[in-house]
């Protein structure tokens, strides 16, 4: 059932092949003078020409820029502090990011730094509501967390072992530039990585107490079964443009919450693996390899009608006169498959964590509510989660 909602999806993308001609165009018709160019300074914007090209179209239209690189996967809030140093030193009107999620977080959050006084970890604790901002641009150079069009930012604090997010619809970016050919040299494990993250995004919006199944639900059924046929065939084909526009636009609308809308949520997967970057630097796509299953073993039993038809729909998993817990347990199965075909770890052996750890990550992580839980499909407690992070370590296949 659709509950009530609203939703505002305020970002204009440019998609296509070499959009990137346009960059300074769209800029100065938005009336842009001065911006603060932020990437991670990584190899592949200058071997492939995309960040030169990038100024090349901004100094066309006499449009100013500076930059700051340095951007890690799980993006930390002391290089948020320098950007809006920076930001505001320079008098930028708009923060234009260069690459995947993690790169457009951090934009997001110097942008918010950048237009007021406010300590910007403030709005990542919930001590002070965002109200302003400046303007984001994306260019996205890896399809993953969908942050070009999300209303959403997560920041690491190294300092207090935290990685927090802030939701707020201003975060949402003014304009985000897609060209997908320029992702056909991402390494296997990156676009792996991607490809999991959008995955999840889709499993945390469809995996919803609610078991009457409409047209949101078939539409999160479609995307992740297109997930699935072209994810794999991507790694095998890098070059095929096709595979990987469609790999991109699904980042975007995997979280940019249109099959998410007028539903109880569920995210506990991603709260869970946070505090595996949080701690041990993960990325973040790993984590959520990781941690899925073991997540989906220990609730299934509890709503199989949800992960039945979950195995059905997405993975062809026939009846042959099983049982919903059969059917559901046989796609989970098959998740874990798909990731292991993709390169990726489902088990904390794989990335060598540590196992005296799992306290430090229940700390960690936001219990809230009434209940003092997380979760939507089921609610889970602190002792749930630590069930999920042992059943991480060891890979239980058994029922």
């Amino acid at each position: 059932m659709l509950n009530n909602f609203e939703i505002r999806i305020g970002t204009q993308f440019i998609f296509g092949r070499n959009v990137v001609s346009q960059v300074g165009k769209r800029m100065r018709g938005m009336g842009i003078h001065r911006v603060l160019i932020h990437h991670d300074g990584g190899k592949f914007l200058y071997d492939s020409g995309i960040l030169n090209r990038i100024k090349e179209s901004l100094q066309k239209e006499d449009i100013y820029s500076t930059e700051l690189a340095g951007v890690r996967p799980n993006p930390s809030l002391s290089l948020v502090r320098k950007g809006i140093e920076l930001a505001k030193r320079e008098k930028v009107d708009l923060i234009f990011a260069v690459g995947g999620g993690s790169v457009i977080d951090s934009a997001k959050a110097i942008a918010m730094g950048a237009a007021t006084d406010d300590d910007v970890w403030d709005y990542f604790t919930g001590a002070k509501e965002p109200v302003n901002t400046l303007p984001v641009a994306a260019f996205v150079t890896y399809p993953a967390a969908g942050s070009e069009s999300s209303a959403v930012a997560v920041i690491n604090n190294a300092e207090e072992g935290k990685k927090l997010l802030v939701s707020n619809e201003i975060l949402r970016p003014a304009i985000a530039f897609m060209q997908p050919e320029l992702t056909s040299t991402l390494p296997d494990f990156l676009s792996a990585c991607g490809i999991v993250d959008m995955f999840s995004h889709v499993c945390e919006r469809y995996f919803s107490p609610d078991e009457e199944i409409g047209v949101i639900d078939r539409m999160a059924e479609g995307i992740l079964k297109t997930i699935v046929a072209v994810g794999s065939k991507v790694l095998r084909e890098p070059d095929n443009y096709s595979c990987r526009a469609e790999l991109m636009w699904i980042a975007t609308i995997a979280q940019n919450n249109t099959v998410g809308i007028g539903r109880v949520q569920d995210w506990a997967t991603h709260e869970i693996g946070n505090e595996l970057s949080a701690l041990y630097d993960v990325p973040h796509g790993a984590t959520i390899s990781i941690i899925m299953g073991a997540w989906m073993r220990y609730v299934y039993k509890k709503k199989p009608f949800r992960f039945c038809r979950y195995a059905k729909e997405v993975f062809d998993v026939k009846s042959e006169n099983r049982s919903d817990e059969e059917i559901a347990y046989e796609g989970i199965l098959r998740t874990e498959e798909f990731f292991r075909g993709l390169g990726m770890p489902t088990s904390f052996k794989d990335f060598d964590i540590p196992t005296n750890g799992i306290e430090d990550m229940l700390d960690r992580i936001a219990f809230r509510g009434t209940d003092d839980r997380i979760g939507g499909i089921v609610r889970l407690n602190r002792d749930d989660c630590r069930a999920i992070y042992t059943a991480a370590f060891e890979n239980n296949e058994q029922q």
